[in-house]
């Protein structure tokens, strides 16, 4: 055997290797994406079923892969952010209700909510004892 068709045979072999190798670890960094993204989606289902709007859209934006329309949704969060208290506390209305409503659908949760409703109405915001109290005196040095 010549050894130029030697070199060329080993070098066959080389890249051969080297390719299944780097696939391997290519395939292997995908997969670990691929997990984010089915955990985005999970996610964005939960927060779509609690009454969020805007989240779950960026996530499953993120999720498909959509570069161009996951920056607008960014966008859209910036605006609502800067629109004031008014705007988030509109978005987080409709998941208080669909929370509160899942609370209440349940018999645990509507006994935890019921005592909680005792809780406060036991607290009942009295003048707060800690201002009529007589105040500590220091005991005197002898």
């Amino acid at each position: 055997m010549s050894p130029t068709l030697v070199i060329w045979i080993l070098a066959v072999a080389v890249c051969v290797l080297v390719g299944r190798d780097l696939g391997k670890w290519l395939f292997g960094a995908n997969e670990k994406l691929m997990t984010k993204k089915r955990a985005a989606q999970k996610l964005a289902g939960v927060l779509r079923d609690n009454g969020l709007k805007l989240l779950p859209q960026l996530l499953e934006d993120f999720a498909v892969g959509d570069v161009h329309d996951m920056v607008e949704k960014i966008h859209d969060v910036c605006k609502v952010v800067d629109a004031g208290s008014d705007a988030i506390v509109k978005e987080l209305e409709g998941t208080y209700e669909n929370v509160l409503a899942k609370k209440l659908a349940t018999p645990e949760g509507l006994a935890y909510i019921k005592a909680k409703i005792a809780e406060i109405e036991g607290a009942q915001p009295d003048a707060s004892p800690a201002a009529d109290a007589p105040k500590p005196t220091a005991p005197a040095k002898s």
